[in-house]
């Protein structure tokens, strides 16, 4: 359950018969990468650690685009840095379940992503498998190899991928890679590898992942509502990062409620860490409008700074609050009436325990700015609240039974309080016009929330 509490103010480069795009770290972000161990569990953080969180080097997600150009123009890109203490240094991809895989075999079809490399002829290499097999050892659910070569070195080039090695045939070479008993329609997992074989410590940028048809193609159609800024799932049409002192990344939600998260590990070394959003133009911010987002503190309570600002970093309007509840996630909401109309908020600045050296991990989700008018006329609500916009009283309904409520104002605090008589109207006139927030505790001991406009 996420609970609701309250803050104060304070080129796409396409690729020859590529069939799925896994990612291109910018609008398109469908697949998760290693072994889903949080970023304080990785040990060593891949580079020579003893923990193995599924890439042997440096893996860095939301990374600028090194030199933008004709073959890839987009802004952001992924940067990988090999271990040379690892022979068969990987980085893991996980996309979810393939389809059948016979086209790939057959050269009918190919898989390709976009490289920057240091210099010409580094073999890449792409493995695919079936992951639950493949933690049996090596050889065990590997299905197929695919290579590539780089041709040139520091620009982009479309790297196209070609069998290298197929499931054996013969029942008498089942033990041999790859591993006959992994059929072409049993693969979730693609692992590459840089300069196999080697101990090398290069770094390669890369983007514009192109890999065999999913099951199920996630987020088919890009969801083009202007109130939602970031949902890790499928909504990423906004630069993530332009800047950030610490490490960000997509992540699968850490407590198993949801899908996926966006993962900042803040640096230690850095006071005053920052983690930069550009929204890719103005906001558009409608009247009567509130600022939202989902937020899980590992080590609550944590100072949250979010400062808004226009394109050149001026701030326009700055919101503190704090956590209050570790390893739980959170809604947080704002009034966001500053802001409205404004025509230059082109960017977020966030900044987590300013002023401290803290190396903590924290996860958000769910940005978005919601526009409280009309609300009344969703009935599909468990808590409704009507008239809304109100003036001298509202009336509240709920399908569940409430024990209390509690009205709050913008800086979280009570200006009303109920636990009798909670289906009749509830007289409004003494409070100020604004932006309120009713919390509806349950007989369960479930707590409901909805945005309350008073005129």
């Amino acid at each position: 359950m996420r609970i609701l509490l309250l803050f104060t103010i304070v080129a796409f480069g396409g690729a020859l018969n590529a069939q799925s795009l896994y990612d291109n770290f910018n609008s398109e972000r469908t697949t998760d990468y290693g072994l889903g161990i949080p970023f304080p569990e990785q040990q060593g953080n891949g580079i020579g650690g003893t923990v193995w969180p599924g890439w042997h080097g440096t893996f860095l997600e939301f990374t600028p685009n090194p030199a933008t150009d004709g073959i890839n123009s987009s802004a952001l890109c992924a940067e990988y840095t090999r271990n040379p203490g690892e022979i068969y240094d990987v980085l893991i991809v996980n996309p979810g379940d393939m389809d059948d895989l016979t086209d790939y075999i057959t050269g009918a079809k190919s898989m390709s992503f976009d490289v920057y490399s240091p210099v010409p002829g580094i073999l890449v290499q792409i493995t695919l498998e079936n992951q639950q097999y493949a933690e049996g050892g090596y050889p065990q659910g590997r299905h197929s190899e695919y290579t590539a070569t780089t041709t040139t070195g520091g620009e982009w080039e479309t790297l196209t991928f070609s069998l290298s090695n197929e499931p054996w045939s013969d029942a008498s070479n089942a033990t041999w890679w790859p591993d006959a008993t992994t059929a072409h329609n049993d693969v979730d997992r693609m692992v590459i590898l840089f300069n196999p074989a080697s101990n090398t410590g290069d770094t390669f940028y890369i983007d514009n992942i192109m890999g065999p048809e999913r099951v199920n193609e996630p987020c088919e159609e890009s969801n083009s509502e202007e109130s939602i800024l970031f949902d890790a799932d499928c909504e990423h049409d906004r630069l993530i990062k332009e800047y950030s002192d610490g490490r960000l990344s997509t992540f699968q939600d850490p407590l198993g409620e949801n899908g996926r998260s966006y993962e900042y590990a803040r640096n230690g070394g850095a006071s005053d860490d920052v983690l930069i959003i550009d929204f890719n133009g103005p906001l558009n911010i409608p009247v009567n409008s509130t600022f939202k987002l989902d937020l899980l503190d590992a080590s609550a309570p944590s100072t949250v700074i979010l400062s808004f600002q226009d394109a050149f970093g001026l701030v326009i309007q700055d919101y503190v609050f704090s956590t209050s509840e570790s390893n739980a996630w959170n809604t947080y909401f704002a009034d966001i009436a500053a802001l409205e109309g404004a025509p230059n908020v082109e960017k977020l600045v966030m900044l987590f325990d300013a002023g401290l050296l803290e190396a903590e991990t924290y996860y958000f989700d769910n940005v978005m700015i919601e526009t409280v008018d009309g609300i009344s006329e969703n009935t599909t609500s468990e808590l409704i609240v009507f008239p809304n916009p109100a003036k001298d009283f509202i009336q509240i309904e709920s399908t569940n039974q409430i024990e209390e409520i509690v009205i709050l104002d913008n800086t979280g605090r009570a200006v009303f309080t109920q636990s009798e008589n909670l289906t009749q109207k509830i007289s409004t006139a003494d409070l100020p016009t604004g932006i309120y927030f009713i919390k509806a505790v349950l007989t369960s001991g479930e707590v409901k929330a909805e945005t309350l406009v008073i005129r």
